[in-house]
């Protein structure tokens, strides 16, 4: 799976292709009308993207059990964007830092993931996310063993360990209908257990499933 990644990452990555898998739709009389809440076309732009501000996750592999896992965290409710929901550890680039350090540092002081133990192999498609005006870059690293979690109470109101293979099986089409405002949506979800998964952190995951997939 690791193998599979590191080379795919080194070829033209499926970005949009991935991350439409994951798109709200609206949908009218129980049908899904054929468009997209958000055309990530037109929002990865270079017009649309050099307005936007930085940030940065990280996708932290370490195997256990002879199986991979990777840590999400739940967002507090007072967090100002996306609030309750399940993300990947990950912040606003600072001053004058690398993108990478970003994700590296927030990784740190989330979860306590030490910055010196991860073996960051690539870089999948920076994702636009509209409704906060972020561009996200998304980092995938490898440690030897699994960090010693220690979390920050102020950004963190759970952490959550994920078997890879968990989410591999969870893209199976599932999706909710919603009702947002007085609009039906087809919000297509990662559903594992009582964990739902949905929005950008399910986008960047749709890409990592497809990287983890044998091109050959």
């Amino acid at each position: 799976m690791i193998k599979n990644i590191r080379n795919n990452l080194e070829i033209e990555l499926p970005g949009i292709k991935s991350w439409n898998r994951m798109t709200v739709e609206p949908m009218q009389d129980s049908r899904t009308i054929n468009e997209k809440i958000i055309n990530y076309k037109e929002w990865s732009s270079k017009e649309n993207v050099k307005n936007m501000k930085k940030a940065a996750v990280l996708v932290c592999f370490f195997r256990k059990n002879n199986e991979y896992y990777f840590p999400l965290i739940k967002r507090p409710m007072h967090e100002r964007n996306h609030p309750g929901q399940i993300a990947l550890p990950g912040g606003s680039m600072e001053k004058n830092e690398a993108l990478m350090t970003t994700a590296l540092r927030e990784a740190f002081e989330e979860v306590g993931i030490q910055p010196n133990d991860v073996d960051v192999i690539g870089e999948m498609t920076p994702l636009p996310v509209p409704v906060s005006r972020y561009l996200i870059y998304p980092f995938i690293g490898i440690t030897e063993a699994e960090p010693k979690w220690i979390l920050n109470e102020k950004e963190v109101d759970e952490l959550i360990v994920l078997k890879f293979v968990d989410l591999i099986n969870s893209d199976n089409g599932y999706y909710e209908e919603w009702n947002l405002k007085d609009k039906m949506l087809k919000v297509p979800i990662f559903k594992i257990m009582n964990i739902k998964i949905w929005g950008a952190t399910a986008a960047i995951l749709s890409e990592l499933i497809d990287l983890s997939k044998d091109s050959s």
